[in-house]
């Protein structure tokens, strides 16, 4: 399931290890179920059918970590930064976590 876009936190050096990193894992279709999304709303919006044809798909091989003030009511991250790569959990065992309260 698709949880949000993020943008935050993509210095120079983790973007061309996040792109060393998907090399080769790229797919055909997009691998959520809940997409194209048609949300809106002041925080961001959803991803929607017209980028879903500019964007580039991979196999959810690999896992990212990424921080987040909260989830929304409608189920995204709000105020998503990426950390990094993570090496130490499959793909397939990734489930929703809380997040923690400052």
């Amino acid at each position: 399931m698709c949880a949000g876009k993020v943008r935050s936190g993509f210095t120079p050096h983790l973007r061309a290890q996040v792109f060393d990193a998907i090399r080769g894992l790229r797919a055909t279709r997009c691998p959520f179920a809940n997409l194209p999304s048609e949300r809106s709303g002041h925080w961001g919006e959803g991803i929607t059918a017209d980028e879903m044809q500019l964007l580039t798909w991979v196999k959810p091989r690999r896992v990212a970590e990424v921080s987040f003030a909260e989830w929304t009511r409608d189920g995204s991250l709000r105020h998503a930064a990426f950390v990094g790569l993570r090496d130490d959990k499959r793909a397939r065992d990734v489930r929703r976590e809380e997040c923690d309260a400052v």
